[in-house]
């Protein structure tokens, strides 16, 4: 089974789960109903803003959604996880191919994704991307454009890095004769804990 194909194979499960829809889902999470279906039946590899959208629509962290779920209850305080050449979640998407690295630890705050950028251009990138939360980047080899929407483009060359908010569309584009390498870390976006749902008291 691809990984496309297993990252299907669970966002059913846990839809069906949840006794969501298709257009259930698509309403919570602002994918297109015709995408969630592709992406189910393995024929469609998720880009992180649609994986992000899917885990917030579903009530889930990425790692939720991605991960493993044998390490669900472990403790934060308790974590260590090394991660060597060749581990992690590959996606393989029309602009990058992303690898998710400690995927197994389902409860991150952060997401640590080592990435191949493959468009060369904004017009082969399409439309700009955006998500929950915030992201770091910094070049390992080669040059990147950061396109964003308030903002010029700004190239970076190997050692520069970007710190961006990712609700704000961007995209990033390889601008030398082969494809950048990345490394990428987002946040999660932020979810309010039971206690910060309730109405706070009222003084005497």
């Amino acid at each position: 089974m691809t990984t496309a194909q297993a990252l299907g194979a669970r966002l059913r499960h846990l839809r069906k789960a949840r006794q969501l829809t298709l257009s259930g889902l698509a309403s919570l999470s602002g994918v297109a109903v015709s995408t969630i279906s592709k992406i189910e039946n393995g024929t469609l590899s998720p880009t992180l803003d649609k994986v992000l959208r899917l885990a917030e629509g579903l009530d889930l962290t990425i790692g939720q959604l991605i991960g493993d779920d044998d390490s669900e209850n472990m403790s934060p305080n308790s974590r260590f996880a090394p991660s060597r050449e060749g581990d992690g979640i590959v996606i393989d998407t029309k602009n990058y191919v992303y690898r998710y690295l400690c995927a197994e630890l389902t409860n991150k705050r952060m997401v640590p994704i080592h990435a191949r950028i493959k468009a060369s251009s904004l017009k082969e990138f399409g439309p700009l991307e955006r998500h929950g939360g915030e992201e770091f980047l910094i070049v390992m080899d080669g040059e990147v454009v950061v396109h964003s929407e308030f903002y010029a483009p700004v190239t970076l060359g190997r050692g520069e890095s970007i710190y961006l908010d990712s609700t704000m569309g961007h995209a990033y584009v390889s601008a030398g004769d082969r494809d950048a390498e990345v490394f990428c870390i987002c946040t999660e976006p932020q979810r309010l804990e039971k206690d910060d749902e309730t109405e706070p008291s009222q003084p005497a």
